[in-house]
């Protein structure tokens, strides 16, 4: 008997550790710990569809979504599937994401005939398919077995006047000279996408490394002014059937996303290179 109790305190004591008692990496314990102070909304996926700071529940969910084993804990699982939410405070606002990084753990192929939108904040009222700012995948450039992604930044303020600043990055892994080859296509991958009001950068970031080939923007583009009210999706640019009705009907070059995300967080604040490292070298610790 005595044996069977100690068995069971030694497994009670080793089931209570945490992150704490393993080696920093990169001087954090765990990716919660990362430019903390900065993150403003935050996705886990541990079997809910919550945002996590403000337990913001999705307000839609179309196509095929579940809940499958991610790169950190659990991931969502999107099978030609989209997750549209009302509008979230830390977010929402005109100036809410003057500066920001979106990073996120994705597994994703190419499928040589269409675009993938992973993540965006789109304003309601939106005419074309665009959002305030959007992490994307040209995914329709090579066929699935080709295993060369192409991550890709969206920027689109509102002027002054009222006019549109838009603004875009990725890999140029086909050109001369090639820039940003990413060669993890299917597999759990890294992705982040950062913008500098300051150095007018909008950069895209694989596995920790900057691989955006058209990082210099001009001195116009300013902070980020973002057309309000707007709503966070996965899955989707903007289209009528997930009720953005003045975008209009969904083209077939953008279909519903097939992909897995798992970690995705927002930042208002462009992330220095050494905390996005941090949380590459984290998320491959599964933490």
């Amino acid at each position: 008997m005595v044996s069977i109790i100690l068995v069971i305190g030694m497994l009670t004591i080793n089931a209570c550790k945490d992150d704490t008692s393993l080696p920093q990496i990169n001087g954090y314990d765990n990716s919660d710990q990362v430019s903390a102070t900065f993150l403003k909304a935050h996705w886990t996926f541990d079997d809910t569809y919550d945002e996590a700071i403000s337990a913001t529940a999705p307000a839609n969910k179309y196509g095929t979504y579940a809940f499958g084993t991610g790169q950190i804990g659990n991931a969502l699982v999107l099978t030609k599937g989209a997750l549209v939410y009302p509008s979230i405070a830390n977010i929402g606002a005109a100036n809410s994401l003057g500066d920001f990084t979106v990073s996120a753990w994705v597994k994703i192929s190419n499928t040589g005939n269409s675009f993938t939108s992973l993540f965006g904040i789109i304003p309601t009222e939106v005419a074309d398919v665009w959002g305030n700012l959007g992490l994307n995948f040209e995914t329709g450039w090579k066929p699935a077995t080709n295993d060369t992604l192409v991550p890709k930044a969206n920027y689109l303020s509102k002027n002054t006047d009222g006019t549109m600043n838009g603004q875009d990055n990725r890999p140029d892994p086909y050109g001369t000279p090639k820039v940003g080859v990413f060669k993890q296509g299917g597999k759990w991958c890294f992705v982040a996408i950062r913008f500098n009001s300051t150095t007018h950068k909008l950069q895209v970031f694989g596995n920790g490394e900057s691989i955006g080939a058209y990082d210099e923007k001009p001195a116009t583009v300013v902070a980020l002014n973002m057309r309000v009210p707007s709503k966070a999706v996965f899955g989707s640019l903007a289209s009528s059937d997930i009720g953005f009705t003045a975008a209009g009907v969904r083209g077939d070059w953008m279909p519903m996303a097939t992909a897995s995300i798992d970690d995705l967080r927002v930042f208002n604040t462009p992330v220095s290179d050494a905390d996005l490292k941090a949380l590459y070298n984290l998320g491959v610790a599964g933490r």
